[in-house]
Order: structure tokens, then C-alpha cells, then sequence
């Protein structure tokens, strides 16, 4: 009882100071100017990323517009990333129901949060840090192989304060030394990375965006919705039309360009209902053709997620009973050290195309996690069979594969911009994203048969779904794997692709992220990925949002 109250009393204290003592930055305005060097759509990971670099040229001026305004306290916490899904910082999207997965969710629709504030979706995400393997960019145009993007590393990894999962983990130990005894080619398992600073979430908000808005060069709009791109007879880019919070309208003219950094479903249907897109999908909504570019909302791409859940008997693992201790809440606030500090991914491994990642926290809450992921109560307990003991020992491992096939699309569902897109990912529609699956789940296996697991008293739960009682209980069955994939697994929340980035006529920009048949528009943001990256996609996002901001300036390329 004790627990809850102080816990409570903390979040009143750390709150009450969070508001008394915030001071609005000189760039955050409510009257903007009428024209602009720069217009930047979209304040998310990539959005903070180019309004710091560009703002750095002291003779350009650049208004970065966002539809969302700030995040609370609580998306600081690492830890505490899934509370933000659901509330008016998320952009809270749903897919069409789904032909080929999700049997498990209500209607066949998973929940797809994106974040809608400053910071965007870098600030309600899991923190994890990647750059995947350097065989993804062999297909990616020039200027953007593994290697040209290398220096691009080396600066996110400095400036987003990489951290590696606790020295003293017995899971993430037990997980590296398995490597041992496993005896697999191409295993690579690893502590998890993740971006954090003195315990509190790290994003290019903090990284970027803070560096620069109290510079007099930089506008930032909030809560203010960009409804359409506007064009010169001639397709030179001319400006945009926003939506105040209040309902006015305005033009804000772009002298130079305007640069998309809204998403890989919000980009997409702004496009769309500027008349950028398929010709027969516009004509639909009788919307005028600016630019024909039949691959605007294809090729959409995620990472789809079966989680494992692992029954131990040590207690070695993340409950929320631990979470809610005195001394793990006091060691969080006074000295920002412990679980809450961290995201909770322990460890990674992939082998060949399959990937894993170590999830540490035992219990599943029902009341908390069921609602937001959208599944039906009876595949919700027996995937998670800790729905109800929050002090049960155990862990997940989310399995999943690196390179998806399946591809997807976002289409417009009416022409206006508050109503949401139609967003079809077509999960498992390719068999061969079940096979790479499987693979990854067989991985887990082995892994967890391994000594150190043993002696934690490791073992695979299989879930007692309804559709697959007609089959052997057994994830090496690959039957019951796949009937499980189908019901259970969910969104990873990397979704890209959707204005692929490329040198054919299956691209919507070029290399230089220009959108072809118009002058004066690029996107830089998770849409213009060619091909899923093999692991997170975030950290790469943002070393692309750095050489996207100096091809600009023309410090490269």
C-alpha cells in the first residue's frame, strides 16, 4: 500500500515541477511569418534532425510545423515507453483487418501507435539502437551504401549516448554465453543497446531539437495539422496550408523547399490528397493530378512479432512487483539507476535472417497491455500466461524475421486529412516470412536449452490457442508454429517504405530524397527506406536524417 502511495506522491511532485519550472523555448511561436527559406512537415525523430541542421546556416530561415505538441514526464522514463500508447501523443492508427494474420485481435486489426508531439515516435518507442548488417544497403542507390553511411554511424552513436543493458544481468549473461553450446553459423547475440542519458529516454528531441529552439533563425508551430502541399502552375513546391488548433486556416509559402517529416502513414496521405500518387487512386477522390507517381503508399514493410513467452523458477527477471519496491522506485528518482532506467530489451541475437530480442519483464498486465495491442481476452492469456501474477518470474522473446517479404499499402479512406488512411501491412502474406519465423523461434529454443537457462529453470510456454488444439503442442512442429504466428504475433511498430527512396520507376524520390515531377519537395523520414533494416530501425533513421540535412545544405554529394 506504502508503495503505491509514495510512488503516487512522486509522480504528483515530479509533475507539479515538471510545469512550474518548464520555460517556453524562444522558438516555439503561435504567429508565424508568411514566408519561409525552409518549411519542414513533421517534429519526429528525423523532423529534429534537419530543423537543427539547417537552423545552423544563420542566413536561411526554417519553420518546423507539428500537429502535436509536448510529451509529458512520463515518456522520460524508459521503462514506462508503452504508457504513452493510447493517449493524445499518439496517433493511435489501426490496419485494415488482416487476411493473413492476426486471428487473435479484435476485427483482425492490430494497433499500429505513431507519436504525435514533439519528438514524434522517438518518444514513446523502446529505446532500442541498431544499424543493422551491412548486406541491408547493397540495394539502396548510390550514396547510400553501408559505407557511405558509416561516418553517419559514428556520429548517432556519439551524440545519441549509446548504452549497453546492465554489466550484472543474469539474463543478458546467460544469453551471451549460449553462443557457446549452440553451435550454429552466423549467431550473433549481443547485450541490448539502447539510447539513454542519467536514466532518462534520449531521442533526437533532446539530442537535436533542444540545441536549437532558441535560435532566432527557427520557428517551431505546434499542435497546428499541415493539410496540403501547394504547387506553382510550373511544380515548383510554393508552400503549405495549415490547420490551427482553433480550426483557421493559412498559407505559409516556402521560398526554398519544403521537406516531409511526417511518417511513414502520415507522409504518404498527405501526398495523396496534394495530388501526388497513383493517377486512378486520385481520380477516386476526384483530387487533381499534380504528379503521377504510382508508388506513393507502396511497398510498406514490418517487422511482425511472435513473442515467446519463457517460464522460469529463478528470480532473475523484471515483475511489476519488483518495479513497485521502495528502494527500486527511490533508486529511479534520486539517482536515476535500476529497471526504470532502462527499456527492458536485455539482449539481441540473429542467426541468418532471423532475428530475437530478450524482453526481461516477466509479468503481462492484463488491463494494461491487452487494450492497447487490441487482442481478444482468450489468445491474450494464453499467449501470456502471466496475465494475472504480477509477480511471476519470466521473460519473452520476441521472434521475428529480419527481412520481410510481405509488403503492403497505405491508401487514402476519404480526402480529408483528419480522417486516417487505410493502412493494410498484408502481414505473413508471404510464406516465406513464416519459414524465417519459425526459424527465429527455433533459435529461441535452443537457446533456452542451453546450461545457464537450465539452471534458471527455463521453459517454453506454448500456448493453448483454440484454432491449433488440433495440432502437436510443439513450436517445432512448424504447423503449430505457423498457426500460432497467425493468431498471435503483432506489430514490432517499424513500419517504412511507403515512398521508397530509388533510381527506378518503383521509387517516389531520388537519391537526393527529391519527389519526382515536382521541384522544391523532399521527404526525409522512415517512408523513403527502400528495404526493412535488420534489426530497429530508429538509430538508422537518424544517421539518414543527417546526411539527408547536409546534402541539403550541400555539404555533400
Amino acid at each position: 500500500m506504502w508503495n503505491y502511495v509514495l510512488f503516487s506522491s512522486l509522480v504528483l511532485i515530479v509533475s507539479l515541477l515538471y510545469h512550474c519550472y518548464f520555460n517556453s523555448p524562444l522558438s516555439i511561436i503561435e504567429h508565424p511569418n508568411t514566408h519561409y527559406d525552409y518549411i519542414i512537415v513533421g517534429a519526429g525523430t528525423a523532423g529534429c534532425v534537419v530543423a537543427l541542421r539547417l537552423s545552423e546556416a544563420l542566413n536561411v530561415t526554417v519553420l518546423l510545423v507539428e500537429a502535436g505538441g509536448y510529451f509529458g514526464w512520463v515518456s522520460s522514463v524508459p521503462i514506462l515507453a508503452p504508457v504513452m500508447q493510447g493517449t493524445e501523443v499518439d496517433w493511435s492508427f489501426s490496419t485494415e483487418p488482416q487476411m493473413f494474420s492476426s486471428r487473435g485481435f479484435w476485427n483482425h486489426i492490430q494497433k499500429v501507435p505513431q507519436g504525435k508531439g514533439l519528438g514524434g515516435s522517438g518518444q514513446m518507442n523502446h529505446l532500442v539502437h541498431s544499424f543493422g548488417r551491412s548486406e541491408d544497403y547493397k540495394a539502396w542507390p548510390k550514396g547510400w551504401s553501408h559505407a557511405d553511411l558509416l561516418p553517419y554511424f559514428k556520429k548517432v552513436s556519439d551524440i545519441m549516448n549509446v548504452m549497453s543493458s546492465p554489466e550484472k544481468e543474469y539474463l543478458a549473461e546467460a544469453f551471451l554465453v549460449a553462443e557457446e553450446s549452440l553451435k550454429l553459423n552466423n549467431v550473433t547475440l549481443q547485450r541490448g543497446l539502447y539510447t539513454t542519458k542519467r536514466g532518462s529516454r534520449w531521442s533526437t528531441f533532446n539530442a537535436h531539437l533542444q540545441n536549437a529552439w532558441n535560435r532566432i533563425n527557427l520557428h517551431i508551430l505546434t499542435n497546428t495539422l499541415v493539410s496540403k502541399i501547394l504547387f506553382k502552375e510550373n511544380l515548383n513546391v510554393d508552400g503549405i496550408k495549415v490547420i490551427y488548433k482553433d480550426g483557421l486556416m493559412r498559407k505559409i509559402v516556402a521560398r526554398k523547399e519544403v521537406i516531409l517529416c511526417a511518417g511513414t502513414i502520415n507522409t504518404p496521405q498527405l501526398l495523396l490528397l496534394s495530388g501526388i500518387g497513383p493517377a486512378e487512386d486520385l481520380d477516386k477522390f476526384q483530387i487533381p493530378v499534380v504528379s503521377n507517381v504510382s508508388e506513393v503508399g507502396k511497398n510498406l514493410f514490418d517487422h511482425f512479432m511472435l513473442p515467446v513467452y519463457v517460464n522460469l523458477e529463478a528470480k532473475v527477471s523484471i515483475t511489476l512487483v519488483k518495479l513497485q519496491t521502495l528502494p527500486e522506485v527511490l533508486n529511479y528518482f534520486i539517482f536515476g539507476r535500476g529497471w526504470y532506467a532502462t527499456n527492458g530489451i536485455m539482449a539481441v541475437g540473429r542467426v541468418n535472417n532471423s532475428g530475437l530480442m530478450l524482453f526481461g519483464l516477466g509479468t503481462t498486465d492484463e488491463r494494461m497491455l491487452k487494450p492497447l495491442s487490441n487482442y481478444r481476452t482468450e489468445p491474450y492469456r494464453s499467449l501470456y500466461p502471466s496475465y494475472k501474477n504480477n509477480s511471476q518470474e519470466g521473460f519473452l522473446f520476441l521472434t521475428y524475421c529480419l527481412q520481410p517479404k510481405s509488403r503492403g499499402t497505405v491508401t487514402l479512406r476519404s480526402t480529408k486529412i483528419r480522417h486516417q488512411p487505410k493502412i493494410d501491412p498484408a502481414y505473413l502474406e508471404h510464406y516465406d516470412d513464416i519459414l524465417c519465423t519459425h526459424e527465429a523461434i527455433n533459435f529461441a529454443i535452443r537457446v533456452i536449452e542451453t546450461k545457464q537457462f537450465r539452471e534458471y529453470g527455463a521453459k517454453v510456454h506454448h500456448p493453448d490457442l483454440e484454432e491449433c488444439r488440433h495440432l502437436p503442442q510443439d513450436y517445432r512442429d512448424i504447423e503449430y508454429s505457423e498457426c500460432v504466428m497467425r493468431v498471435g504475433a503483432l506489430s514490432s511498430h517499424h513500419v517504412g517504405g511507403t515512398c521508397k527512396m530509388g533510381v527506378d520507376d518503383h521509387s517516389v524520390v531520388d537519391e537526393n530524397l527529391r519527389v519526382r515531377g515536382v521541384n522544391g519537395l523532399r521527404i526525409i523520414d522512415a517512408s523513403v527506406i527502400p528495404s526493412p533494416v535488420s534489426g530497429n530501425p530508429n538509430s538508422v533513421l537518424i544517421a539518414m536524417a543527417e546526411r539527408a540535412s547536409d546534402l541539403i545544405i550541400g555539404r555533400t554529394g
